[in-house]
């Protein structure tokens, strides 16, 4: 017995020093593909779910791909239920954890909430691909684990970005949640219209809590990281040098505080919160609001779900390119982004009275603006928090910071479906 266990702990060692030898030949490669491939797979399924609320709201477990008809009583072709409804399970659940997380979270091991985030991951996509239409508590119940895991899983790989060097981790994390709305909404949009039935198709994203794993095994332990020595990736390396012990002094001294001390570090916090929750009200207001209310009949993309799809997709599209932008244009002055971004809402909101926009590309361009708006806010403002903020802080400063969009986000949820009814009703007359 002692002899099988000598074995297995000798191959779990030649398998470690495997991956420390090309950790320390590939680490920068290593630590920016590891967490993209982490936000990729974090976001994935809160992107899915609302690409997918749509057909949520209607029958979608049915095995014909044929769309319903247009309900030609309306202009607005409207749900019964807003898509707001889908965006609250998918965000609500993520507020309560990060409220209460911050201050209990370090307890926790790095390795033990990556399980809990995989686990809850994994059942999102079951409860919501194979629970039947009819069910629709389970199934708001699965978009509550993506809700869970997604959050849950910001918290802990944006604390433990603060262990990596900025412009490897946190640069790859921010391409990699913005990918995971590209990829998982056009992925989603395509696979649908090709004629896969929307509950096949998220049951075939299981694949990503498994890619999830891989990449977090892939990703250079903290001890490792703390152990090298960055002088060729940075342009003073005494500073470096510097920096380091003063973390590695600090680190968990926050953590180690009261109530009262960590209450203390939120109003430095506010130049960043205000800006993030603005942006992000605005952004899914119009999103989960509006977006299902742009209809227009006469377009080359006939059916209205496939226009809400695509609308998704151009949203996510230009979500990417400003998540990954931050390596060549920062913008210091966040307020700009709310403000840009709330004009849009009275730009959809007129049209959607007045309709006055002659084609469905004028929505698509103006979609693509919305999403650099709101991703640009995100990368430059936990940027800024990641330049700014002391590192013996830094960790929990960000858990805290990653509050005010989630609020943001619900806050839109509530307005949305109330607004969604009042147009529907408008739509009637």
């Amino acid at each position: 017995m002692i002899l099988r266990k000598t074995k297995f702990l000798n191959k779990n060692n030649i398998k470690m020093n495997r991956l420390e030898h090309y950790w320390g030949k590939y680490y920068p490669q290593f630590v920016v593909t590891s967490y993209w491939l982490l936000g990729l797979t974090n976001n994935f399924a809160y992107v899915i779910m609302l690409s997918a609320a749509h057909d949520i709201l209607s029958d979608h477990n049915s095995n014909s791909t044929d769309l319903p008809k247009h309900n030609s009583t309306n202009r607005f072709d409207c749900n019964e239920l807003s898509t707001g409804a889908i965006l609250l399970a998918d965000i609500l659940p993520g507020i309560a954890i990060k409220l209460v997380a911050p201050f209990f979270v370090h307890k926790i091991k790095y390795w033990k909430r990556v399980v809990v985030v995989i686990l809850t991951n994994s059942a999102s996509f079951l409860l919501v691909s194979l629970t039947p239409s009819n069910l629709k508590p389970l199934i708001f119940l699965g978009v509550m684990a993506a809700s869970f895991s997604s959050s849950f899983g910001e918290i802990t790989f944006l604390s433990l970005s603060t262990l990596y060097i900025r412009t490897l981790s946190i640069t790859g994390w921010a391409s990699g949640t913005g990918a995971a709305g590209l990829i998982g909404s056009f992925g989603y949009a395509a696979l649908t219209s090709l004629g896969l039935s929307p509950s096949s198709t998220i049951l075939l994203m299981l694949f990503i809590p498994v890619l999830m794993a891989l990449s977090y095994i892939a990703l250079p332990t903290v001890d490792f990281a703390r152990s090298r020595i960055y002088s060729e990736l940075d342009t003073d390396s005494e500073e470096r040098d510097k920096d380091q012990t003063e973390s590695e002094n600090n680190a968990g001294s926050i953590n180690n505080g009261s109530l009262k001390d960590k209450f203390k570090l939120l109003p430095p916090l506010l130049k960043f919160m205000i800006p993030l929750f603005l942006v992000y009200f605005a952004e899914y207001f119009i999103n989960q609001g509006l977006f299902e209310l742009l209809y227009f009949k006469n377009s080359f993309i006939k059916e209205h779900k496939l226009q809400y799809r695509w609308y998704n997709v151009m949203y996510q599209l230009a979500v990417f390119v400003s998540r990954s932008s931050i390596k060549w244009i920062k913008i210091k002055f966040l307020p700009i982004f709310p403000i840009l971004q709330i004009i849009n809402i009275f730009v959809f909101l007129s049209h959607i009275y007045l309709d006055y926009f002659p084609s469905i590309w004028i929505v698509f361009l103006l979609i693509f603006w919305e999403g650099l708006l709101g991703g640009g806010c995100y990368v430059n403002a936990f940027n800024q928090i990641s330049i700014e903020i002391p590192k013996n802080v830094r960790e929990f400063s960000i858990a805290v910071a990653s509050i005010a969009d989630s609020f943001g986000i619900a806050l839109a949820g509530f307005t949305a479906i109330p607004v969604h009814n009042s147009i529907c009703s408008f739509g009637n007359k």
